[in-house]
């Protein structure tokens, strides 16, 4: 039985977590990772090159290596690893899937807000740190957007919560209470 891609990305991600935290590495491994990351996404069909039956061991190998060149000890294991048993196309799915486990660990949040008008980076902090509060969170990375529609104030969204203050809103409630 062979397994799905987030059952694969799940395993791996938490088997290198726990190893990185018992072993004081977290963020040490998680910077390598965001490398790696980035190299997958600057060589976007990596993965099936690494598969390629066009290239030779030897072409793949160098590869490999160069992706493992600079990282630390366990995430030289974990490519070299992957490459081996076939599960290279896995790897950016397992980066994603350490990331949500780093961001856990750290109690960082992401949020989505939108406003009317482009709003200051105090106003956005502000903001930011009230959400930390409301959801328990250490840290709390804002992507902001503009949103005419919303005619005034800011909705919140994150993990499934939405915050909604915008006058838009509040005038929809105000014109269906009238109404009933």
């Amino acid at each position: 039985m062979s397994l799905d891609k987030m059952t694969i990305a799940k395993r791996y991600s938490k088997a290198l977590f726990d190893l990185a935290v018992e072993k004081n590495q977290l963020d040490l491994i998680h910077d390598d990772l965001q490398q790696i990351k980035q190299i997958f996404i600057d060589v976007p069909d990596l993965d099936q090159v690494l598969v390629d039956v066009r290239l030779s061991n030897e072409q793949k190998t160098a590869i490999v290596n160069d992706l493992k060149k600079d990282a630390s000890t366990y995430v030289k294991n974990l490519v070299q690893m992957l490459y081996d048993y076939g599960r290279i196309s896995n790897f950016s799915d397992i980066i994603e899937q350490f990331n949500k486990l780093y961001d856990e660990h750290n109690k960082t949040v992401y949020a989505d807000l939108s406003t009317a008008v482009e709003i200051d980076s105090d106003q956005k902090q502000r903001l930011a740190d009230q959400f930390a509060k409301n959801v328990g969170a250490k840290k709390v990375i804002v992507n902001s957007k503009i949103d005419p529609s919303i005619i005034g104030g800011a909705v919140l969204k994150s993990n499934g919560l939405v915050y909604d203050g915008s006058i838009s809103t509040k005038m929809a409630k105000i014109k269906k209470m009238l109404l009933n």
